[in-house]
């Protein structure tokens, strides 16, 4: 090892000298162009902002939106009532007092959101719907009566007007550009508290609860009672929904909320505004996803599209020759690829129009051309039950069910559709068939692929069953068809 390094004299020619000079300076260059692009890409970045700013744009939207949010309050004229007494436990063993009801009114509070200088207000059907009376009360404190234009039960919203002009109003936005995790606010008199704000963030879009037309924004921003109608506003300070409804085990707030999207809110506003009522197209069928389970029972290689549940009778669906199993995959022209697509395809389309319709039956393409109905104002209707009292002909044990076949009888107690099938008539507590939602009365017209002529065939067909995990079942409840899948394990 050479110990005299420091010592030691170096030679280097000048063109060795000239090359290491030049390296340098390339690698200098290098160095600063990176660095340049390095500093390029971060300036490109928005900055974060501060706490304080980050509070601002609250503070921005609560100024521009909170002036056009309105409280409701509501006056039903007649409501029965036994003045506090009717939830009293009667004692076993006593007397029981009769205990006078009086009419008296039944008052609610709501918010609403301006949404034109002259006074037209976006809230709830469930807010004004029923209302006989509503007084509004502005953010600076003036009160208004107001009347009632139009409401639509199937979204839930309405339209009322107050007699003012030169209002400040709030504007609707575009919620389709709208994205989870995107900060929103709520705005409104939660149990009666006005002027309140609370915030969140979108945490979900286009949510289906049990409605027709759900297509709901999801938020955790608080929603509480007394919030109904008011709006849901993003950071520009647009309206992009109407807080409608929460999901809650304590009667307030726990993080779910659900808000009506503003797009939806826009056509269903401008209708009322015309006609006071909306008008829908209407074909006549009852829709369920296409489920894996479900497409191999009605042979559909696919999971788009949506499956016909049941066809009402003298009904534009009817009419067209469409049945209980078929899968529709286009509409007009168009594809379709979920249950909620077709319904908002359909209800946005012309009433009296001529539009083709492409279905799949057995695995077979067909095409048709359906002419469009008004939708009818629909209600529900209480499911009958037979009498019972017969011992049932066998046990569909593996489902969990006994059952018989159909009797002229028992098609006219449950308004039933057909003289064939198995009716249930009794479940085992805990079984598949319970989990799964049946009920005794239900009669089954076809499990998998199978055809249920009586109660005979349907224990044949369960007795086959080997490793299959689930079996999906038509089933007929008070004279409407639907499919529902059994769980197996």
């Amino acid at each position: 090892m050479d110990t005299n390094l420091k010592n030691r004299k170096w030679k280097v020619s000048p063109s060795r000298a000239l090359a290491f000079v030049g390296a340098i300076v390339l690698a200098l260059g290098l160095g600063l162009s990176l660095h340049g692009i390095v500093l390029g890409q971060q300036s490109e970045q928005a900055p974060i902002p501060s706490p304080s700013d980050f509070s601002r744009a609250f503070i921005n939207v609560a100024k521009k939106v909170g002036p056009a949010v309105v409280n409701i309050d509501v006056r039903e004229k007649v409501g029965k009532s036994a003045q506090g007494f009717e939830d009293m436990p009667q004692i076993p063993g006593f007397r029981q007092f009769q205990i006078p009801q009086q009419q008296v009114p039944q008052r609610g509070t709501g918010s609403g959101v301006i949404i034109s200088q002259d006074g037209y207000i976006l809230t709830n059907n469930h807010v004004a719907g029923n209302a006989d009376l509503m007084k509004v009360t502005l953010a600076d404190g003036r009160e208004f009566k107001a009347r009632r234009v139009g409401t639509d039960p199937e979204t839930d919203l309405a339209v009322i007007k107050i007699d003012a002009e030169n209002l400040p109003y709030a504007k609707l936005g575009d919620s389709d550009k709208l994205e989870q995790g995107e900060w929103v606010v709520a705005l409104g008199s939660p149990f009666g508290l006005q002027k309140t704000m609370t915030a969140g963030i979108v945490s979900a879009t286009g949510r289906a609860l049990q409605g027709t037309y759900d297509n709901y924004i999801q938020t955790d921003a608080s929603i509480n009672p007394g919030n109904s109608g008011g709006p849901l506003v993003n950071m520009s300070g647009d309206v992009i929904g109407i807080n409608t409804m929460i999901v809650t085990r304590s009667g307030g707030s726990e993080g779910i909320g659900f808000s009506i999207p503003s797009n939806m809110v826009h056509k269903v506003y401008a209708e009322l505004i015309r006609n006071g009522k909306v008008t829908r197209g209407y074909l006549g069928v009852n829709l369920k996803p296409v489920t894996p389970a479900v497409a191999r029972s009605v042979g559909y290689r696919g999971t788009e599209g949506a499956l016909v549940d049941d066809v009402t009778e003298n009904t534009p669906a009817a009419g067209a020759g469409l049945q209980s199993g078929d899968v529709i995959t286009e509409f007009d022209g168009k594809p379709v690829a979920s249950r909620q697509q077709l319904v908002q395809m359909v209800a946005e389309t012309p009433v009296g129009k001529s539009a083709p319709l492409k279905y799949v039956r057995d695995g077979r393409v067909h095409t048709t051309t359906i002419k469009l109905a008004e939708r009818p104002d629909l209600t529900g209707n209480a499911t009958p039950r037979p009498n019972g009292g017969d011992e049932g002909r066998g046990s569909a044990s593996k489902l969990g069910i006994s059952v018989d076949d159909v009797t002229p009888v028992l098609v006219r107690q449950l308004h039933l559709k057909s003289s064939s099938g198995a009716v249930v008539e009794d479940i085992t507590p805990g079984s598949p068939a319970q989990e799964a939602g049946l009920q005794q009365g239900d009669v089954i017209h076809r499990i998998g692929s199978t055809t249920v002529s009586n109660a005979q065939d349907l224990i044949r067909a369960v007795r086959q069953l080997r490793s299959e995990k689930e079996v999906v079942l038509q089933v007929e409840r008070g004279g409407q068809l639907s499919w529902t899948t059994v769980p197996l394990e």
